[in-house]
């Protein structure tokens, strides 16, 4: 065994803590609930590397989706959906994107998602949406139409198509 210490010196200097460019010092592992959920939150220890957040700042920087309710992490996928119904109920804890008109940011979960095309950026420290076109987006852009395959989802096959003549950017 001790052979195999000499061969990886820094299992023997990982530290309990570190500290955190927010001013904090940081346990390496977290265990957190959001909502119900628990999640443990974990910091990649590296010698000599700089840690921005510490995970009670990650934990703070944690929103909900206002769709499925679960967490949405800095670092997720994120669409900017619009409510349909004009009367729904913001939940706590949801960020806004836009105002006029209503888009709140949501999660890129398959179930809560309509598609992987509708994402439209990512969730960033210290808490904002680092936006990018959505693939319908630069699908539109083109002003070209464009046929895509045939998935298999199930048992069935589906066409799925776009047709965009005119350039519409959000």
């Amino acid at each position: 065994m001790r052979k195999f210490k000499n061969l990886f010196p820094w299992l023997r200097q990982k530290p309990k803590e570190v500290q955190c460019g927010c001013g904090h010092v940081s346990k390496l592992e977290k265990e957190i609930s959001v909502k119900g959920q628990r999640v443990t939150l974990r910091i990649n220890y590296k010698p000599n590397k700089e840690y921005p957040y510490c995970l009670d700042c990650i934990e703070k920087m944690t929103i909900i989706c206002p769709w499925c309710k679960r967490p949405i992490f800095v670092g997720d996928y994120v669409t900017l959906y619009t409510p349909t119904d004009p009367n729904y109920k913001i939940p706590d804890g949801t960020v806004i994107y836009t105002k006029d008109p209503l888009r709140l940011v949501g999660c890129q979960r398959r179930d809560c998602a309509e598609t992987g095309a509708d994402y439209g950026g990512i969730w960033e420290a210290p808490g904002f949406v680092k936006r990018f076109p959505s693939a319908i987006e630069r699908v539109m852009a083109t002003g070209k139409p464009i046929v895509m395959n045939f998935w298999k989802i199930g048992a069935g096959y589906f066409l799925v198509s776009f047709f965009c003549y005119k350039s519409i950017l959000l």
